[in-house]
């Protein structure tokens, strides 16, 4: 293993831990060869955000993907129901900047998603770790990392957000 990948490895590392340390704020809002249910995935999201009460909160959408799980959004917000109101929203409409998250979400022509994506929306209260030993645990400094260690660890961008 070459120093990049050692590098690389070691970013997915951090980047998995933190999500498993978390693993009590996501649910899975989308299942493959599903129909995108947007009420329903709204649901999940409500119900992580109203167990929490927070005033900001971080999110990452991961898509499983053939044996791998990779993150495909990254952000924060003070209103993840409302965030999320208007992704899920763009995504089943896939105009604008949704369409490149419809070709990569969901099955073409169809609101069918492709992989099992699962939603982590953590309250900056309920953040127990920064994703980065010795880095921040406030929500803007927890995307940041988070966002590098998914630049570094895995072979897709984020969509925009």
């Amino acid at each position: 293993m070459d120093e990049r990948e050692g590098e690389a490895l070691r970013a997915r590392v951090l980047f998995e831990g933190w999500l498993a340390a978390h693993a009590r704020y996501s649910a899975l809002v989308a299942l493959a060869r599903e129909p995108l249910d947007v009420r329903a995935a709204l649901g999940r999201v409500a119900s992580l955000t109203g167990a929490q009460g927070d005033d900001a909160y971080v999110d990452v959408l991961m898509e499983a993907r053939a044996g791998d799980v990779t993150p495909a959004v990254l952000g924060t917000s003070a209103r993840p129901l409302r965030r999320w109101t208007a992704h899920l929203s763009g995504l089943a409409r896939g105009e604008g900047e949704y369409a490149r998250w419809r070709t990569r979400l969901l099955v073409e022509g169809h609101v069918t998603s492709r992989f099992d994506l699962r939603l982590y929306v953590v309250g900056e209260a309920s953040v127990r770790l920064a994703p980065v030993p010795g880095g921040g645990t406030d929500v803007e400094a927890v995307r940041a990392e988070l966002a590098r260690l998914a630049g570094e660890a895995f072979p897709l961008p984020l969509l925009e957000g």
